[in-house]
């Protein structure tokens, strides 16, 4: 007896065709497209070079912070500790904002002006107080652009392809610390301004380019007219519990946090490190990070290559474990070369976490909250980050009365290892593979 099938009968002996399969092909990964993305953070990775490199001398030349370890580890950080509070308020307007040119590079315009001027500020020493307020701020205004910047990862790539853009960001972003480092070299012991001038000229042409060639894609949401919605009073206990709800990226900024502790407390202390610890000139004490910057350029786009094979939290752990054990070891070196060796490990393993850090977040949230909640753990990263550079200052503090000041400045990297190390650790009860709450 005959079977229908759509109106289409067959004989029970033959066997009716297989139903057709749509295939959907991922679209081509635009290299020129991810490198234009990345050009911004050049510019940004030249700023942070200088707030945690160049301004550690540049605060121990005022006398009332030439004694205190942790203030400068606080003001000489790439992070403010304004943004706790303000990031996740500039990701969510940014989540929401329609306008001509998108949700993500308005904020491009506002934030990164705002930078340029205050490290112009900066460049002619003010007195004690305008530059102690001026710091306590200047890194969120880059934040600012930032955050939406990141943000902007999960409206241009698929999540199959962000492990090759963490790469060249990784990679960019190092050219942008070599850029300013070389120029530190040469320039900072008596053209300190000169620098200064070339950072900002950096940053302005870098967003500059990034803003005027990518443009944003046009989500079809964004196409229809949204009914008007009833705004309600916010309430912060429903709010958190609402956050909480995306457990894998909660576990992963947790982990996080002690990866900032640890970076905070050793990188706003390496030049510092380089000229007391290890007696060097400050303009030979760049080479240090030099040499950081220059083993994260090596491994940042294989980095990202093997993360879209392997996956990107195994990238991660191993380059959190790398950074960790490599920290250790350099704060036992004697002498420039040891020291160099030392921090280009430490670069290395940088490569495999400086790459994944916004890529794999992404994974872990809903696009349509993308620069809300990246915001959100960025606001925890800045109050881990700046609390880290304290408590490595109180470290030294403490390890001075023992073995004096110079060589107490090696009590931060053995903070830092220790905390990197654990956070590598916390990281493995990330579950990425989980699916993500989308209502």
């Amino acid at each position: 007896m005959a079977t229908p099938v759509d109106n289409i009968t067959y004989s029970p002996l033959v066997p009716a065709p297989p139903p057709t399969v749509e295939v959907v092909q991922e679209t081509p990964f635009d290299t020129g497209l991810a490198v234009r993305y990345s050009v911004a953070n050049f510019g940004a990775q030249a700023v942070f070079t200088l707030l945690t490199t160049g301004m550690s001398f540049y605060l121990a030349s005022y006398p009332q912070l030439n004694a205190q370890p942790a203030l400068i580890g606080l003001l000489s950080n790439e992070r403010a500790l304004v943004a706790a509070v303000a990031q996740p308020i500039v990701g969510r307007a940014s989540d929401r904002t329609r306008t001509r040119l998108g949700k993500r590079r308005p904020f491009m315009l506002v934030g990164v002006p705002l930078m340029a001027a205050s490290l112009g500020i900066l460049a002619t020493h003010p007195p004690f107080w305008i530059m102690f307020a001026l710091l306590s701020v200047a890194a969120f205004f880059l934040w600012v652009a930032l955050d939406p910047y990141n943000a902007l990862i999960a409206d241009l790539f698929p999540a199959s392809q962000r492990g090759r853009v963490g790469g060249i960001l990784g990679l960019v972003q190092m050219l942008g610390s070599a850029t300013f480092l070389i120029f530190a070299i040469k320039f900072w012991d008596h053209s300190e301004s000169l620098v200064f001038a070339v950072t900002i000229a950096v940053l302005l042409l870098s967003f500059g380019f990034t803003f005027l060639t990518v443009k944003e894609p046009l989500e079809e949401q964004d196409a229809v007219p949204k009914p008007a919605v009833k705004r309600t009073r916010p309430r912060p206990s429903v709010y958190i519990r609402d956050v909480f709800r995306y457990r894998e990226a909660v576990k992963y900024t947790l982990a996080l946090v002690f990866f900032w502790l640890g970076n905070g407390g050793a990188t706003p202390f390496l030049s510092l490190f380089g000229e007391r610890a290890l007696g060097l000139k400050q303009g030979d004490s760049f080479f240090l990070p030099l040499a950081f910057v220059f083993g994260t350029a090596l491994l940042a786009v294989p980095a990202g290559l093997l993360a879209d094979r392997i996956g990107r939290k195994r990238v991660l752990s191993a380059g959190l474990f790398l950074f960790g054990a490599a920290a250790l070891i350099g704060s036992q070196t004697q002498g420039l070369t040891q020291a160099i060796v030392a921090l280009f490990f430490v670069g290395m393993g940088n490569a495999g976490i400086g790459t994944m850090l916004t890529p794999l977040l992404a994974d872990l949230i809903p696009h349509r909250r993308a620069a809300e909640l990246i915001g959100l753990s960025s606001a925890v990263t800045s109050f881990a980050q700046p609390l880290g550079s304290v408590l490595a200052g109180e470290v030294v503090t403490i390890a001075t009365a023992s073995v004096g000041q110079n060589a107490a400045y090696r009590g931060a990297f053995i903070f830092a290892g220790i905390l990197v190390i654990f956070s590598g650790l916390l990281l493995q009860r990330v579950q990425p593979g989980r699916p993500v709450p989308q209502d």
